[in-house]
């Protein structure tokens, strides 16, 4: 089974989101758990970084795992494990505290990330509350947000907390995982699960989902005139999940085509065809005049959306 995405946050969060009337005892809460990109995309080369927020209050740490699967629901056998994978083990990473309030964290720069450590960062993480020993995986601590928090070196001296927050109030803590997704982890629904623990060892748990998707290509569009129609073909391809080359045809997907007539701003369907074994598809389609010509693919859980390049006829 694919080993989770981990990363374990062992600081306090800095400062506060919002002000909110001070928790009763026990007071723990996630309000949410934000991924971004929220639809991350693969290609052939390439990867994607994702940041995951979580937002919550009464915490001393936060932790989250990443992993491929939908959500477990009230349905699901109670024990039941997923199946077995074989795509390389998600990259560890670790959490860093930062202001909400900031109109846009994701726009400031941040320290350069230490290089890979394997097995565990040199001696532990101060933390907040219970000290936490060295975290499994992490090549040091990840960027952070200038004059948040300070990040050093992998066995070096360890990050700190600069401005608590007060009592009751939303923090954020940010995830900043150390290896990003590519074609090689597995497509479709992933599911984030974010746990919240205060000083007395309750805890508070709450999840988010996205999809990972391939990405597709529809390729050699053409729009030509055919007596009193038009023949729009094309084809789609996939990034080839064997991995052996780039992209490889998708067979059997339903495409749209699309028409904008001269002169026009909107578009309309007029038509739509199915994917072939090599992923070619035809649709001959009656003519409205001169305009412009495209073709859609909607995408599914596994694969992205695509638009091809426009053609006149």
């Amino acid at each position: 089974m694919m080993r989770p995405l981990f990363a374990t946050l062992a600081l306090a969060a800095a400062t506060a989101a919002a002000a909110v009337p001070g928790p009763a005892s026990g007071d723990l809460a996630i309000r949410s758990v934000e991924v971004r990109p929220s639809d991350p995309v693969v290609g052939p080369s390439g990867s994607v970084r994702l940041v995951v927020d979580v937002v919550a209050r009464g915490a001393e740490r936060v932790s989250v795992v990443l992993e491929p699967g939908r959500a477990p629901s009230d349905e699901d056998e109670p024990g039941k494990e997923p199946g077995p994978d074989v795509s390389p083990s998600p990259p560890s990473g670790d959490a860093v505290p930062v202001p909400s309030a900031s109109p846009d964290p994701g726009g400031f720069p941040a320290p350069a990330v230490p290089g890979s450590v394997p097995g565990s960062v040199p001696g532990s993480v101060s933390a907040v509350g219970p000290a936490v020993g060295p975290l499994p995986g992490l090549g040091g601590l990840a960027s952070a947000m200038p004059g948040v928090v300070g990040v050093s070196p992998a066995g070096a001296r360890p990050a700190w907390r600069v401005s608590p927050a007060s009592s009751g109030e939303w923090e954020t803590w940010r995830f900043l995982p150390d290896k990003p997704l590519s074609r090689w982890y597995r497509s479709g629904p992933w599911t984030v699960t974010a746990t919240a623990v205060n000083a007395r060892g309750e805890r508070a748990v709450a999840r988010a989902g996205f999809n990972l998707r391939r990405a597709t290509e529809i390729e050699g569009l053409k729009a030509v005139r055919d007596g009193d129609a038009v023949r729009v073909t094309g084809t789609l391809l996939r990034v080839d999940p064997g991995g052996k080359v780039d992209y490889r045809p998708f067979a059997g997907q339903r495409v749209e085509i699309r028409f904008r007539p001269a002169g026009s701003p909107r578009w309309k369907t007029v038509g739509e065809a199915v994917t072939r074994r090599d992923g070619w598809f035809s649709a001959r389609l009656r003519a409205e005049g001169e305009g412009t010509w495209r073709a859609e693919y909607a995408g599914t859980s596994r694969y992205a959306a695509d638009t091809s390049p426009q053609r006149e006829a």
